[in-house]
C-alpha cells in the first residue's frame, strides 16, 4: 500500500474439514480483516437450517435483552469491568448465558410485573383523587354520578361564560326537567353537575358536546363524601410509592450485583449471533467447508499462522487475485488511531474508491491549519484544546455524553488539533481571548501598530491586505497539492491523458497564481506587456511585501506577455487538447478545471473574512462592555523575541498602559464569538475541503471494507485450544 493509496485487496480461499467449522470461524475472527464473500448465491447453494442450539442463541440473546433493557444498561457503554468467558463451543457460551438467566430473571420479571402493577395502580388512585377535588365544591358522591332506572347524572367542566347557555339548552330540551349546580374554579370554567331523566340521556350528552363540556371519569367503587375518597387515595399513593421504591431498590441490588455478567453473557451471544449468521456466506459439502474472504494484501501470513494454530494441517489455504478485484473489491484504508476523526470526515464525504488516493493524512494537518487561520486566537484555542483533551478521556473511559454531545467525542483528536493550531495562529497575530493588548503578533507583518514615519505609533492599516494575500496564497498551495496529488494518481494508474491533463493544469494553475502575484493584483492587461520583467512568485514568503519586484520574488528577463503565452496560453491549449478526447465529460472537466480555477482561489478569502469578522465581534465586547477588571500580565521575552510587550496601547481611556486584559469582555466575547464563530469556521473550513480541494482529485464512490470481528468492550476471551479429530464416513 502506499502512503494515500488503498490497500490492494486479494481473495482469499479457506477450505477445511467440516468438524473445524468453529475453529477456522475463530481464527478469522481474530484477523479481523476478512470480508466473506457471497459464495453460496453464485453456487446456487440454498441455506442450510439452524441447529437448535443456534436458535437458542437467538432467544437468549433476546431475554438477555430485555434484561438491560430492565436495569436500564447501555451496552455500548463500557463499564471498565471485563469478564472471563471460555467460548471455545457454542455451549459453553449458552452454558453461561444460561446460568446468568437463570440466576436472575424470573425475580427481574417478577419485580417488572409487580412494579408495573403498582404504578398502574398509582395512575388510578391519582385519578380517584383529581375527581374527588373536583367534586368536593359541589358535595356529590361519585357514587351517584352515571345512569339509575330512572336518572342520568353527570358531573364535569364547564367552559367560562357558558354556564347559563348550558342551563337554559338543558332546559328546553328536558321541558325543565332537570336539575344544575355550578361552581365557579380558580383556574377558569365552573364545575358541574346535572341530573335529568334516564330517558333524555342521549339529547342530554349531545348538548354537552357541542357546549365542550368535559366530564368527569369517575373510577368504578368511588363512593362516599368526595374528601374522604381523596384523602383515601393519597394515602394509597404514598403507600404505592414506598412499595415502589422498595422494588426499584431491590432491581438496583441486582444490576449492582449482576450487571457486568448480564452484560458479558449479552455480548457473548450477540458474538455468536454473528458468526451463526455468517455461515450463510460459507459452502459445506459431506466432508468440508470451503469459504472466500477478501483480505488485504500483505496479510497472507499472518491468516494462515492463526489458521494453522487453531486447526492444525487439516487446512488448505490459497491466495487469489482476481481479475475483478479493480473493480468489485471494497475498500480499505489504514490511518492511525489519531486520525480517525479525520477519517470520519472523509468517509462522511464519501469512501475512496480503488483508484482514489486517501486524503486523510494530509487533512489531518491542513483541516486544523485553515481552521487555525480563521479561528486565531491563544485563549479560544486553549479552550478548544481543554474541551479536547476532556472529551478523549472520556472517550476512553467509556463514558457516554449523549447523542450531540457524543459527537464532540468522536471527533476528541481532531479538537486537540484545532486548537493547537488556533492557538498558533493566535500567536502568529497576537490574539488572546480577542483581546490585542497582551501577546505581541510573532509574525511582524501583522504588528498592531507601526511607525508611521514621524515616529508616531498609529494601527496597522495594511494587515486587512496582508491577511487577503496570505488567504489566496494559502488557498493556492492548498489547490496545487490537490492538483500534485492527480497527477501522481494519474500516472500510477496509467491514465495518459488524464496524466498530461493533470499536468497541463497544475502548469496553467501556477502560471494564473503568478501572474496574479508576480505583475498585478489588479490589471490583467499587464499581463499581456511585450516589455518589462516577471517577478516569479514565492509561496508565503513574499506575505507584506506587495507584489512584483517587491525585493523577494526573483525576476527572470521575460516579459509578462511572453511569460503568458508560455504559462497561461501553451498550457490551456494543451488541456483542451487532452480533455476535448475524452468527449463530452472531457469537455465537462476542461470547464469545471477554468472556471474553477479562479472561482476555488477566490473561495479562500473566505479565510481573510472570517478571521476578521472573528477580530471585528470580539473588539465589539470590549468596546461596548465595561472592563470592571484589567488583568495585567508580565513583559515576557524568549530567545530574544517579545511574546508579551512592555507597552500595550488601546483606546480604552480606563485601561493601564501594561499589557492587560479586559476580563468581562473576555469572558462574554468568548461565550458568544466563541461558540458561533468556531462552529462557523469548522463548518467554511469543511466546505474548502469538501468542494474547493477534493474537486481536484478525490471522488470517492468506494465501497467499504466490512470485515468479519468481534468487538468486546464487556469481556475477555480465554483462549482455550479445542481439540477435534475428524471423523471418516
Amino acid at each position: 500500500m502506499g502512503l494515500m493509496s488503498p490497500q490492494k485487496m486479494i481473495v482469499a480461499k479457506v477450505v477445511s474439514h467440516r468438524d473445524f467449522e468453529r475453529q477456522v470461524l475463530m481464527a478469522i475472527e481474530d484477523f479481523s480483516l476478512f470480508e466473506f464473500i457471497d459464495i453460496r448465491k453464485q453456487a446456487g447453494i440454498v441455506d442450510i437450517n439452524r441447529t437448535r442450539d443456534e436458535e437458542t442463541v437467538y432467544s437468549a440473546l433476546e431475554r438477555l435483552t430485555r434484561l438491560l433493557e430492565s436495569f436500564d444498561v447501555d451496552s455500548a457503554r463500557k463499564t471498565g469491568v471485563r469478564i472471563d468467558i471460555d467460548d471455545t463451543t457454542l455451549e459453553s457460551s449458552l452454558n453461561f448465558a444460561s446460568e446468568v438467566i437463570s440466576a436472575i430473571e424470573d425475580e427481574v420479571l417478577d419485580i417488572d410485573s409487580k412494579t408495573t402493577i403498582a404504578r398502574l395502580e398509582m395512575e388510578r388512585q391519582r385519578g380517584i383523587a383529581d375527581v374527588a377535588r373536583s367534586l368536593e365544591p359541589l358535595g356529590i358522591d361519585p357514587s351517584l354520578i352515571g345512569s339509575t332506572e330512572y336518572t342520568f347524572t353527570t358531573a364535569g367542566l364547564v367552559p367560562s361564560g357558558r354556564e347559563s347557555e348550558l342551563e337554559w339548552s338543558i332546559g328546553e330540551v328536558t321541558d325543565g326537567a332537570f336539575s344544575i349546580g355550578t361552581l365557579p374554579l380558580k383556574r377558569g370554567g365552573s364545575a358541574c353537575v346535572i341530573t335529568v331523566p334516564v330517558e333524555m340521556k342521549e339529547a342530554v350528552e349531545r348538548i354537552l358536546s357541542a357546549m365542550q363540556y368535559e366530564a368527569f371519569s369517575i373510577p368504578e367503587d368511588s363512593e362516599g363524601k368526595p374528601e374522604i375518597i381523596a384523602q383515601e387515595a393519597t394515602e394509597k399513593m404514598a403507600e404505592l410509592e414506598k412499595e415502589i421504591e422498595r422494588l426499584e431498590s431491590r432491581k438496583e441490588h441486582i444490576a449492582l450485583e449482576w450487571g457486568n455478567r448480564v452484560l458479558a453473557a449479552w455480548e457473548v451471544l450477540l458474538i455468536e449471533s454473528k458468526r451463526v449468521n455468517i455461515k450463510s456466506f460459507v459452502v459445506y459439502t459431506d466432508q468440508s467447508i470451503k469459504m472466500w474472504g477478501w483480505i488485504p494484501e500483505g496479510k497472507e501470513e499472518e491468516l494462515e499462522s492463526l489458521l494453522s494454530e487453531r486447526v492444525g494441517t487439516a487446512l488448505e489455504v490459497s491466495f487469489d487475485k482476481p481479475h475483478f478485484a479493480e473493480h468489485d473489491a471494497p475498500t480499505y484504508i489504514s490511518n492511525p488511531a489519531v486520525m480517525e476523526p479525520t477519517e470520519d470526515v472523509v468517509k462522511a464525504f464519501g469512501i475512496p474508491s480503488r483508484h482514489d488516493l486517501d486524503p486523510t493524512k494530509l487533512m489531518f494537518i491542513s483541516f486544523p491549519l485553515i481552521f487555525g487561520l480563521v479561528f486565531a486566537d491563544i485563549g479560544q484555542g486553549f479552550l478548544l484544546l481543554l474541551i479536547g483533551f476532556g472529551a478523549l478521556r472520556g472517550k476512553r473511559k467509556g463514558e457516554d455524553w449523549g447523542p450531540i454531545l457524543g459527537y464532540i467525542q468522536s471527533g476528541a483528536q481532531g479538537l486537540i488539533m484545532m486548537g493547537i493550531f488556533a492557538m498558533m495562529g493566535g500567536f502568529l497575530f497576537g490574539s488572546f481571548f480577542g483581546a490585542e493588548t497582551v501577546f505581541a503578533p510573532l509574525w511582524p507583518t501583522f504588528a498592531h501598530f507601526i511607525d508611521d514615519g514621524a515616529g508616531h505609533l498609529i494601527a496597522n492599516p495594511y494587515r486587512a491586505t496582508h491577511m487577503l494575500k496570505l488567504s489566496i496564497e494559502i488557498g493556492a498551495i492548498h489547490i496545487m497539492i490537490g492538483i500534485i496529488l492527480n497527477i501522481y494518481n494519474k500516472y500510477k494508474h496509467r491514465e495518459t491523458s488524464g496524466f498530461i491533463v493533470g499536468v497541463s493544469y497544475l502548469w496553467l494553475y501556477y502560471g494564473f497564481i503568478n501572474l496574479l502575484f508576480g505583475v498585478s493584483y489588479s490589471s490583467v492587461g499587464e499581463w499581456f506587456n511585450p516589455a518589462g520583467q516577471v517577478n516569479l512568485w514565492v509561496p508565503i514568503a513574499g506575505i507584506g511585501y506587495g507584489i512584483g519586484n517587491n525585493g523577494i520574488y526573483p525576476a527572470i528577463p521575460i516579459s509578462p506577455l511572453i511569460f503568458s503565452i508560455i504559462a497561461f496560453v501553451i498550457p490551456l491549449v494543451i488541456m483542451a487538447l487532452a480533455s476535448f478526447k475524452g468527449g463530452m465529460d472531457g469537455v465537462v472537466l476542461f470547464l469545471e478545471y477554468a472556471i474553477g480555477m479562479i472561482s476555488h482561489t477566490v473561495s479562500y478569502a473566505r479565510i481573510f473574512a472570517l478571521n476578521t469578522v472573528h477580530i471585528i465581534l470580539s473588539g465589539v465586547f470590549f468596546t461596548l462592555i465595561p472592563a470592571i477588571i484589567y488583568i495585567p500580565f508580565p513583559e515576557i521575552t524568549l530567545f530574544g523575541v517579545e511574546i508579551i510587550p512592555a507597552v500595550a496601547h488601546s483606546s480604552d481611556p480606563m485601561a493601564p498602559t501594561g499589557p492587560h486584559l479586559p476580563l468581562l469582555g473576555a469572558i462574554i466575547g468568548t461565550f458568544i464569538v466563541g461558540i458561533l464563530e468556531g462552529l462557523l469556521a469548522f463548518m467554511h473550513t469543511l466546505r474548502l475541503h469538501f468542494v474547493e480541494w477534493f474537486s481536484k482529485f478525490y471522488h470517492a464512490g468506494g465501497i467499504e471494507f466490512e470485515p468479519f470481528c468481534a468487538e468486546r468492550l464487556h469481556t475477555e476471551r480465554v483462549v482455550q485450544q479445542a481439540v477435534v479429530t475428524p471423523t471418516v464416513s
